[in-house]
């Protein structure tokens, strides 16, 4: 599949996720030619620590705990989790990570040139009992924690906006690696993995959530999923 889209793949890991935590995950990294992809065991069916059968004669086990462990299957099937990695794909098909980079950047420059521009205004610090001297560890704080307050929350909203329309994106990119099928199921099943609540209020997931809820992503894989 990487191939198949000219990812430049070198090497697949597959991680101990499940020693300090039962989330499931799966990211690439690495710069130019040289990327590698990161699985967590939770996320692969045949790796998770949960799926497999206790040891006999483990203290403390007994049949009822034997039982629920064996009925609770945790991580995905092989199809679901290339579905997963063409959902992570689409993120670098797409440019989304150099989007996010340039953005981070480009917010940088501007918070420090705001700064520069508004240290030296006697007035500002005037307004916060500070008549005779400008202190720049004062200045600091004024103007990051007060002038850019409103930005912030601007900001981020926008970039929340931006990271769920990136995700439906990427979502829309595995379904056109026919992976659209595995994907719905393997949201489903790395919602539950995850605790996650499938139903969320639109406005307060609008403003706070980076990834869309679980029935608008389904909703948009509806379609596909039903050919």
């Amino acid at each position: 599949m990487a191939k198949s889209i000219d990812f430049p793949l070198t090497k697949v890991y597959v991680v101990e996720g499940s020693k300090r935590s039962s989330h499931s995950n799966a990211y690439f990294y690495g710069f130019f030619k040289n990327k590698r992809i990161v699985l967590f065991d939770t996320l692969l069916e045949d790796y998770s620590a949960l799926n497999k059968e206790p040891a006999e004669g483990e203290e403390g086990e007994n049949e009822e705990t034997k039982s629920k462990t064996k009925n609770k299957k945790q991580g995905c099937k092989n199809e679901e989790v290339l579905a997963v990695l063409g959902h992570e794909l689409g993120h670098w098909k797409l440019g989304h990570t150099v989007k996010n980079i340039v953005i981070s950047q480009m917010n940088s420059f501007l918070c420090f040139f705001l700064f520069a521009v508004l240290i030296g205004r006697k007035e500002l610090f005037a307004a916060f009992g500070f008549y005779e001297t400008q202190p720049t560890l004062i200045g600091l704080m004024i103007i990051f924690q007060f002038i850019f307050s409103p930005y912030n929350e601007i900001l981020s909203f926008c970039l929340t906006v931006l990271s769920r329309r990136f995700e439906f994106q990427a979502d829309a990119f595995a379904k056109e690696l026919g992976k659209a099928k595995d994907l719905y199921s393997a949201l489903i099943k790395l919602n539950k993995d995850n605790l996650g609540f499938p139903v969320s209020d639109w406005i307060f997931s609008m403003w706070h959530y980076s990834h869309p809820p679980l029935l608008e992503r389904l909703q948009a894989l509806k379609d596909a999923k039903q050919e």
